[in-house]
């Protein structure tokens, strides 16, 4: 399994690398990530695996390490006092009714590297517990979601889609993984 892009104004675009170059024109020295098109920040691109289907992926920044399959929460980043605004990504902290939006790792970013975050389709996340198909998801610890119900920490617009170790196509997810149907998923906001 492996989503590929097919984005006609990005060009061919690797999800499961990351760049330490960042956004501009792409082939400078230590970008891996694309070919001949110019990256920004939050750019947006769809791709298809054959058996997950479609996803929709967005462009952005570690400010911390992140592990392949890691839930995580995007948040806008100023640059040099307002030249222009990036799009950060962490592990999910599971702070309590943020609203911030979510997405799922494609592949490890180094702290300062970019690279892909999924928002919608289907996707590997790293889980706790025993979810099931059509279970909600909740915060269980940083990066990773369970469906174990968390006052506060739930993830909206996102329910689980397998098992752990389930096997999709040729692929058996392991025992930290299942799948996570994603449509552009956010944390629970506050309740009023």
């Amino acid at each position: 399994m492996a989503y590929i892009s097919n984005s006609d104004d990005l060009g061919f675009v690797d999800l499961y690398a990351s760049d330490a170059v960042g956004p501009g024109p792409l082939k400078l020295a230590g970008s891996a990530i694309a070919y001949g098109r110019f990256e920004y920040p939050g750019a947006e691109i769809t791709g298809v695996d054959p058996v997950l289907g479609g996803g929709t992926f967005v462009f952005v920044q570690a400010a911390a390490a992140i592990a392949a399959g890691d839930v995580v929460e995007l948040t806008q980043t100023v640059v040099n006092s307002g030249v222009r605004y990036d799009v950060s990504a962490q592990k999910w902290a599971g702070a309590a009714n943020t609203g911030k939006p979510l997405g799922v790792a494609m592949a490890a970013i180094p702290v300062n590297n970019w690279g892909w975050v999924q928002v919608q389709g289907l996707a590997i996340a790293t889980v706790q517990g025993a979810p099931a198909a059509g279970n909600p998801a909740y915060w269980q610890a940083s990066g990773v979601v369970s469906p174990t119900a968390v006052a506060s920490k739930a993830v909206l617009n996102a329910q689980f889609a397998s098992a752990v170790s389930a096997t999709v196509g040729t692929v058996t997810l392991t025992s930290t993984q299942a799948l996570l149907l994603l449509n552009r998923p956010c944390a629970q906001g506050p309740i009023t």
